[in-house]
Parts: structure tokens; sequence; C-alpha cells
């Protein structure tokens, strides 16, 4: 969307026009996509321009320093304005990831995730207290503690146990309702944290990764070489820009979304180097797809180029 110089009477009329087309459950989840996260930026330079704030250096990196409350008024809203189908929370959340000075300290050590439990101990669940404390994100903070500190001692590492499995499916089906548990995306359903709360020995992530790999709908499935070509050509006719943009669940009819990302992945790897030609200068994503299916093809002789 292009951003127009004479826009405060237009972002009136979009704000008005918004608000009567979307509502909550319209707007996407989950991270940005490459288009989305520039959209983002050139709408953040835009409307910073506007209200007359900028950007500093620090390292040569742009870092956005001003609080939220320090903002002028309905600051987010007009930034979020200019992105389609995404919220103004997920907006100043994503600007807020990418651009915090708080947001650069790097994985967490074994250090790190002590200190982190000391603090709870001490302050509770005060993220923000916390997070200024450690200088990382208050949300780093509380999903880390999620992932690695929330089960303490009982939580577990390694392959699940049959009780531990049969408590997985037996939550799920009750979360689902039974009837809905055979059914692609039926994920989208279940509340993770939750659930991983009623197992007591795994985290979220550990009980999404379970799930994903041996009980989702479609999890047992083997992809062929068919297979690997049908992605390739239903991705190539998506006319995408980046592979942040594909909706891996629907990409192919009954394959469930981390068969088909791991697929093309693995294809990536094996036929592709980080996406460069060889002379190392970077080629657009369509060539990317286009480079892989000539390779592949070239190795199944089955298939021709024109049936991909």
């Amino acid at each position: 969307m292009e951003l127009e110089k004479n826009s405060i009477s237009g972002l009136k009329e979009r704000q008005r026009i918004f608000k009567g087309i979307y509502s909550e459950s319209d707007y996407k989840k989950g991270p940005f996509s490459r288009s989305e996260t520039l959209l983002v930026e050139s709408a953040l330079k835009f409307v910073l321009e506007q209200e007359g704030i900028y950007f500093k250096d620090e390292n040569g990196q742009k870092i956005f320093s001003l609080e939220r409350k320090r903002l002028p008024k309905n600051f987010w809203g007009k930034v979020a304005m200019h992105v389609p189908l995404r919220s103004v929370e997920s907006v100043y959340d994503h600007v807020r990831r990418r651009l915090s000075t708080k947001n650069y300290k790097g994985k967490w050590s074994s250090d790190d995730i002590i200190k982190l439990n000391e603090l709870i101990k001490i302050h509770g669940k005060s993220w923000t207290k916390i997070g200024n404390i450690l200088n990382r994100l208050p949300g780093a903070c509380y999903d880390k503690w999620r992932d690695a500190l929330k089960n303490g001692e009982k939580r577990k590492k390694g392959k699940w146990n049959q009780e531990e499995r049969c408590k997985l499916v037996q939550f799920i089906i009750f979360q689902t309702n039974h009837e809905v548990i055979h059914g692609i995306g039926v994920e989208k359903l279940i509340k993770w944290t939750n659930l991983a709360e009623k197992i007591g020995t795994r985290s979220y992530l550990q009980c999404r990764n379970e799930w994903a790999r041996f009980f989702s709908p479609g999890s047992k499935l083997k992809l062929t070489v068919s297979d690997s070509f049908n992605l390739l050509k239903s991705i190539s006719s998506s006319k995408i820009s980046d592979e942040t943009e594909i909706k891996w669940n629907d990409i192919l009819i009954g394959i469930p979304s981390h068969k088909t990302y791991n697929k093309w992945r693995s294809l990536c790897k094996k036929f592709t180097r980080k996406n460069f030609n060889e002379n190392g200068v970077p080629i657009s994503f369509d060539k990317v797809v286009q480079l892989i299916i000539e390779k592949l093809s070239h190795g199944n002789n089955k298939f021709s180029r024109k049936s991909i």
C-alpha cells in the first residue's frame, strides 16, 4: 500500500472503513511476512515524520527509543492503519521487538536463566520490573519462564512416555469437543499453555511439537517426489515474494503445515546455497523456486518441467 503524502484525511477515512469491515477475528496472527515488515517500516517512518519524531542511531542500528506512553495520541493506530489485517497491538509488538535496544541481548545463557528464576522468586510475575533488571523485553522474560522454568523440576526432556502421550491426546480431544480431532488445522483450537499446565511435565512447545510429529492429522504421511513437485508448483503459483508469506497449512490440501514447511526447507538445503547464485548475488524468491524445480526435475526424469 503506497503511503499518501497528504494522508491525514485519508487516514481518518481508512480508520472509518476498517472499523466497519474488519472484526477482531479477521486479523492475522503469527509472524509478519517480509512484505508486511517492509510495510510497517515504511508506515512507521512516514508517521514519525508527520509527528516530527526521528530514529536515533546506536552502533549503526536504528533504534526507536520512545516509550508508548510518551508518544502522540493514537500513534500506533496511525501506523497500523497502513498494515491491512494486523491489529494495533500486533504492529506495536512487532516494532518493539525489532527496534528496542532490549531485544538484542542474544540467546539466554544458563546464568541468565538462573538469574531470571531468582528474580521471579523476589518480584513474582512482574515482567516489566524483571525485564528492566535484566535489560530484556518483558515478553521475552515471560516466554523464557514459560518455556524453561514454569514446570520447575517436574519438566522432562527427551522421549515422551506412554502416560504423557495418553494425557496429551485425551486433553486435546477434550479441548476440541471430540469431533474435530481429525481435522487439518485443529491445532488452532488448542490452548497449548493450558494443556501443558495439565500435563505438568512438559512445556507448551514440547506439547505442540509432540502433537504435530506423531498425532496431528497427516503426521504419518511420507511426502513423495510427486508431493515435492506439487508443493513447488503451489508455491510458484501463489505469486509471493518471500517464504514468510506462505500459509503452510493451506499450500497442499490434506498435508499439515509442519510437513510442508519441513519439505520446503529440506529442498532449499539440498538444491540452493542460502538463496545466492554462483556469483554470490542474492536472487529473487521466485527464481529460488524455479531453481529448485529445475534441479529436482533434472534428478527425476519421470517429471518434466512442463508438468510443474
